[in-house]
């Protein structure tokens, strides 16, 4: 059990990255009708976008999964 390790091949981008993007597709595991701490941070990494709205108009996606039915994504939705 465990993560594997970060793939270097992977780019990751920064909160910062956003505005500039063409659009936005989030996906994450949800455990028990939460999402994963690591993306609660980055999200809350990108309040300096939510007041001047620079991310207002993009198309964005969120997609999400447990690992059995009733594992939370309900909650999640």
């Amino acid at each position: 059990m465990g993560a594997p390790p970060k793939r270097d091949d992977v780019p990751v981008i920064s909160p910062a990255e956003l505005a500039d993007a063409d659009g936005l597709i989030f996906g994450f595991p949800t455990r028990f009708g939460m999402m994963p701490t690591q993306f609660k941070a980055f999200m809350d990494g990108t309040s300096e976008l939510w007041c001047p709205q620079r991310l207002a108009g993009k198309p964005a996606a969120l997609f999400f999964s447990s690992g059995c039915q009733g594992g939370g994504q309900e909650t999640t939705a």
